[in-house]
């Protein structure tokens, strides 16, 4: 019976693969024309998952898709990010479907229930996956952020503190690097130059950094627009000694997570020490 409702799940897979060629075959070249073959693999092949979402209507405006499309915004911008919110569900339904459709044919070939299980679990490995790296991305650029933000704070600062009004340190502090950070406060100065108040600015500026640390600083930096450099001065120097003390910690808490990522290979390397080491000593008793 089981072996029935394998064989019966592989010809229905191999039947919908059949109906999104015909149907979205030729549907979607533009939009897989612009995907990056280093991240994604076999994109010729996505016809599949966009048309799995079309067909179900899958929704761009949950909950979880308006939270993934922020996340997505912070890393790409948000003027591409419902694009590669898109591509990556896309990705994910495309790889699930085309291991579930391999797996059942071979478990109906071989008669065996265990490979269309495993076909299951690597489906669901794959979507995982990619819902990682997703987090991982975002993770390592909020890490990057808040890498580069005391030195950031120490120029401006300084630069402040002589004398310089703070769209002029901005200016001047945004060219000396080419981190992300850096790169944000490049942007900052385009929409200064585009005829963007400071305000607005700011506000943009924290809101693509997505940092907490930056959303106070943006949030100071606009309430003392109209005080004076002293206050502003100031406010760089406190901010910046706190953030120099949170990157220390960051060092900390990165050297403990690699510490405990070495546990487990750490661990199976002294177990088949051991078992090298046994294994002889048993076979001559």
């Amino acid at each position: 019976m089981i072996q029935i409702v394998v064989a019966a799940a592989a010809t229905v897979f191999v039947i919908g693969w059949i109906y999104l060629l015909i149907k979205y075959g030729n549907g979607y070249e533009e939009l897989i024309a612009g995907i990056d073959r280093e991240i994604y693999q076999m994109p010729e092949l996505f016809y599949v998952g966009f048309g799995i979402m079309n067909t179900v209507h899958f929704n761009m405006h949950s909950k979880r898709a308006r939270k993934k499309i922020h996340e997505i915004g912070e890393i790409n911008g948000k003027k591409y990010a419902e694009y590669y919110f898109y591509v990556t569900t896309g990705a994910q339904f495309t790889y699930a479907y085309l291991i579930l459709l391999i797996f059942f044919l071979l478990a109906a070939v071989s008669v065996n229930i265990l490979v269309a299980g495993l076909g299951v679990f690597l489906a669901v490995m794959v979507v995982m996956y990619y819902e990682q790296m997703v987090g991982n991305q975002l993770s390592d650029r909020r890490d990057a952020l808040l890498a580069e933000f005391p030195q950031v704070l120490s120029k401006l600062a300084l630069l402040v503190n002589c004398g310089m009004v703070m769209r002029e340190a901005w200016e001047k502090v945004s060219n000396t690097g080419e981190g992300i950070l850096y790169q944000e406060m490049k942007i900052t100065m385009e929409e200064f130059h585009n005829g963007i108040s400071e305000l607005t600015a700011y506000r943009n500026f924290a809101e693509r950094c997505g940092l907490k640390e930056i959303r106070r600083f943006s949030s100071t930096m606009i309430q003392n627009l109209n005080k004076g450099n002293e206050e502003i001065a100031y406010f760089l120097r406190e901010l910046s000694s706190e953030m120099w003390e949170e990157k220390k910690h960051l060092a900390k808490r990165k050297g403990e997570a690699a510490n405990s990522k070495l546990m487990l290979p750490t661990g199976l390397i002294f177990i088949g020490i051991l078992v090298m080491i046994m294994v002889p000593a048993f076979s001559g008793m």
